[in-house]
Formats: structure tokens, sequence, C-alpha cells
């Protein structure tokens, strides 16, 4: 059973229009389905940024300053640190 459609209407710049135009005609998709696939990566994008602030929390609290300070952590004292 697929899921309800509904049509939406929405303003975007001239240039925005044609680029999505060109990329339906390139890949050989509807814009309904190359809108689809900008909206998903724009979710990904948003709970990426989230999940990203949130642990940034934690690091600040742990002491944690760069990405090799995280990797050592993980590796001393972490989930995963050899037992």
């Amino acid at each position: 059973m697929s899921t309800p459609k509904t049509a939406m209407t929405f303003s975007m710049s001239e240039d925005v229009k044609k680029d999505i135009d060109r990329i339906s005609k390139d890949e050989q998709r509807s814009k309904s389905a190359v809108f689809r696939d900008m909206y998903r990566s724009y979710k990904f994008g948003r709970a990426l940024d989230n999940m990203q602030a949130a642990t940034r929390v934690t690091a600040i609290t742990l002491g944690l300053e760069t990405d090799d300070d995280i990797v050592d952590y993980v590796k001393t004292r972490g989930k995963f640190a050899k037992s």
C-alpha cells in the first residue's frame, strides 16, 4: 500500500527551477523525485547537525578538544577499549 500523496505549491528563483529541471532531465527522474531526495538530504543533515551539537557538549565536559582527543578517549576509556 503506497503512502498518500499531496501536491504543494511554492516559489523559488528561476535559477533554482532551472537547476531542478536540468537535474530531473539528466537523471531521467521526475521533479517530485528530485525534490524528495533533496528533502531527505536536508533531514539527514539536520539530524547530523543535532547529533554533533549534542556530542560537542559531552566532548567539552570530558575535556576533549580535537578529533585525536576523541579517538584516544575511545581507545583508552571508551566503550570499545580493549579489555
